[in-house]
C-alpha cells in the first residue's frame, strides 16, 4: 500500500518537471521566474553529475529490475 503510494507520488513529481520542461521549452525565458529557477536547477543537477555516477545509477537499476523480473 505505502510502496503503491510512493510510487504514484514519483509519477506526478515526473509528470509535473516534464510540464514544467515543456513550458520553458514553448515559452523561453518569458516563461516566468518559477519555471526558469526549475530550469536552472535542473541544469545545475545535470552538470554536477559525472559520467561515473551516471555508469554506476544505470548498473544499479538494472540489477534492481533483473533481481524483480526473478521473483
Amino acid at each position: 500500500m505505502l510502496q503503491q503510494f510512493m510510487i504514484t507520488v514519483t509519477k506526478a513529481g515526473f509528470s509535473l518537471v516534464g510540464l514544467i520542461i515543456l513550458v520553458y521549452l514553448l515559452l523561453g525565458e518569458d516563461s516566468g521566474p518559477y519555471v526558469v529557477s526549475v530550469i536552472d536547477n535542473i541544469s545545475t543537477f545535470v552538470s554536477a553529475v559525472t559520467s561515473q555516477a551516471l555508469i554506476a545509477f544505470v548498473i544499479v537499476a538494472g540489477l534492481l529490475y533483473f533481481g524483480q523480473n526473478k521473483k
